[in-house]
């Protein structure tokens, strides 16, 4: 049976524990392919998953996500980002992310919360000015961590678009955040 999102978040509330068989039978499958895509192995991919229902209960309460999926993928994606810097292989797994290195700041301050509130923000802001097709490449890529392959395919456009496109809207991004104040 399914349960819509609200629901879920509803039995979470409620301290319901079949919430999080409903949120694994729902996003399991998703969860599963964003964490092995970051780290490259099923077995870890299927604990990071675990990991990460299991941060979902504990987060709700008090969080009252807009989107669920969305919650738990940002869960899953943290939980296995923090699984990969603890492996040898974890730069040449997350070599995609080093893409917009350039535009961000990597600083560890006191106000990296504020500042990545304020950045994840902005970023929503600049990927609301972009075209679909822009947007869906962008959230492939950084949020999913899908190849140019994968992700030339599910849009059914040329890898080199791909290439470009990122390439273009990293610079736009790098000079959108410069416009905004945020420091570089």
């Amino acid at each position: 049976m399914k349960f819509s999102d609200e629901r879920i978040i509803e039995m979470l509330f409620d301290r319901d524990e079949r919430a999080l068989t409903y949120t694994n039978d729902k996003y399991g499958t998703l969860c599963q392919r964003i964490a092995f895509k970051i780290i490259g192995d099923y077995d870890e991919a299927s604990d990071c998953v675990n990991n990460s229902l299991f941060q979902l209960w504990n987060a709700i309460p008090p969080a009252r996500p807009e989107s669920l999926k969305a919650f738990l993928c940002r869960i899953v994606r943290n939980v296995a980002i923090n699984v990969g810097r603890k492996r040898t292989s974890y730069n040449e797994t997350l070599t995609n992310y080093s893409e917009l290195a350039d535009v961000f700041c990597d600083c560890e301050t006191t106000e990296t919360v504020f500042d990545g509130k304020m950045l994840g923000a902005y970023i929503n802001e600049f990927l609301s000015g972009q075209k679909e097709l822009h947007q869906k490449i962008f959230v492939m890529r950084y949020y999913y961590n899908s190849s140019i392959q994968d992700i030339s395919q599910a849009l059914n456009i040329k890898g080199v678009t791909v290439r470009t496109k990122l390439f273009r809207m990293r610079d736009e991004l790098k000079q959108f955040l410069a416009d905004k104040g945020y420091e570089l």
